[in-house]
């Protein structure tokens, strides 16, 4: 139960960042891009009370999430401390700093509502400016940099630095595509749309520079070294993030350069053809990298474990291409605590049937068989390829029976207490969402789908499906 509660907790943790996102980079978003006073055009006022009604729907959900989150973590010591958890988790740092957090979340979710009845009144946004560089304050003393006996204090303040680049720069985009949807409804949004654009660009050139030059440093502190970014969790997870965040950059360029090109020409046909798709999918990656950030904190920073990272060799025989191997399970020699030599101590073995090389390997040639179905789709070679997306039934029971056999529904362990094992569960979501993939697309593909938003459901789940891996 610990390790399911650890993974809800990790799950809260990037919701947490999301909504964070929100509230803050929607405050930012007002300020600098829609620039609320009490002459504001009709549609603009619109958008304005828009993005307020979500700001306060979000900063709420950041008080109710971190809640949770004191709520959970000392069910999830209970194992290991019996009774008796949470009178002793109350008293130490993280709980206290998390319950201010709560606190200065509700805090803000009240400002921002006496914002609402004076949008244009200076005191009242100096207030909701404040509550939330007292939240970000806040936020340094749950970060890594509060554990560090050395060079804290630096770490703390490049820490807020960078987390308030990310969630400006995140929260921001998602409330410029809110305004481009009013412009499905309301034509007079059209008008205002290259402008905005344009304002937003400043403002994420200065998020990108808080995001980059605070991670740079913060990356040195706790990798230590470029081969640090390997054979580590926290190295990993690093990589990952980085890979993410240059796809970000690239569109990020483009939404600049199509503002940059209006101001000087007037040409408004990129903005409105190409960039609304540009900021979608650059939404889509802000909301990984939210979730990777959030995974990123429940590892170790490299430096300090360093000597348990995995070495070059020992990777690449993990990932070297090998001939893949269909035939069943393998006998393996697993530690056996029950086995281990009193006199000595040394850990005893016992043999294990294994379907690991089975069931990955059967799953890489389900997916190479898709992919040549869909090519032929695609290519109208043949009318039947069209039900390719069925391929990804197989591919989900093969997950439910052969990721974890010993477990239900073919193993010896029922349902209920497979539910404690993390690694089952995380094993039948992705066999849920593998089912819904092919379920949902299958549908799509039908003619009497077109259009509908179906298609988009496709997708969804495959960002769905990647944020569970990633947590």
């Amino acid at each position: 139960m610990t390790v399911l509660l650890e993974f809800i907790s990790g799950l809260l943790d990037g919701f947490g960042l999301i909504a964070l996102a929100l509230a803050i980079g929607g405050i930012t978003y007002l300020l600098i891009v829609l620039r609320p006073t009490d002459n504001l055009p009709p549609i603009l006022r619109r958008a304005t009370d828009v993005s307020i009604l979500v700001i306060i729907a979000a900063s709420g959900s950041v008080a109710l999430l971190r809640l949770l989150q004191l709520i959970l973590k000392p069910l999830a010591l209970a194992d290991a401390m019996g009774e008796g958890t949470f009178a002793a988790f109350s008293k130490t740092q993280v709980f206290q700093v998390g319950l201010l957090s709560v606190l200065l979340a509700l805090a803000l979710t009240i400002a921002v509502l006496w914002l609402r009845h004076g949008i244009a009144i200076r005191s009242r946004w100096t207030l909701v400016v404040l509550t939330i560089l007292l939240f970000m304050v806040n936020e340094a003393w749950l970060s890594h940099a509060a554990s560090r006996i050395e060079g804290g204090g630096p770490l703390m303040g490049v820490t807020v630095v960078h987390m308030l680049g990310a969630v400006v720069w995140a929260g921001g985009i998602t409330h410029l595509l809110l305004f481009w949807r009013l412009t499905y409804r309301d034509p007079d949004a059209t008008e205002h749309w290259p402008a905005l654009v344009s304002r937003f660009s400043p403002l994420g050139l200065t998020s990108v520079a808080f995001i980059i030059g605070p991670g740079l440093y913060l990356a040195w502190s706790y990798v230590g070294t470029w081969a640090g970014l390997a054979g580590t969790g926290y190295g990993n997870m690093l990589v990952v993030k980085v890979a993410l965040f240059l796809f970000v950059l690239v569109l990020a360029a483009l939404n600049f350069l199509a503002a940059r090109h209006w101001q000087r020409t007037g040409d408004r046909l990129t903005l409105f053809e190409r960039v609304p798709a540009y900021i979608e999918v650059e939404l889509v990656l802000a909301g990984a990298l939210l979730f990777t950030a959030a995974a990123l904190t429940s590892f170790p920073p490299t430096v300090d474990v360093s000597q348990d990272a995995a070495t070059p060799r020992e990777m690449w025989s993990m990932f070297a291409p090998k001939v893949p191997r269909l035939n069943g399970p393998e006998q393996v020699m697993i530690e056996a605590p029950e086995f281990t030599d009193l006199r000595t101590g040394k850990v005893g073995y016992k043999p294990d049937t294994r379907w690991d090389r089975f069931n990955h390997n059967v799953s890489g040639v389900i997916v190479l068989l898709m992919g040549c179905l869909a090519l032929l789709d695609r290519m109208r070679v043949v009318s039947w390829a069209r039900h390719w997306p069925l391929t990804f039934l197989a591919f989900s029971s093969l997950i439910l029976v052969f990721a974890n056999p010993d477990h239900w529904p073919l193993g010896s362990v029922g349902f209920l207490e497979s539910l404690r094992s993390i690694e089952v569960v995380q094993h039948w979501l992705a066999a849920l969402v593998v089912c819904g993939l092919g379920v949902f697309e299958w549908r799509a593909r039908h003619k009497s789908m077109a259009g509908t938003n179906l298609p988009f459901v496709f997708p969804m789940l495959c960002i769905a499906g990647g944020i569970v891996l990633l947590t």
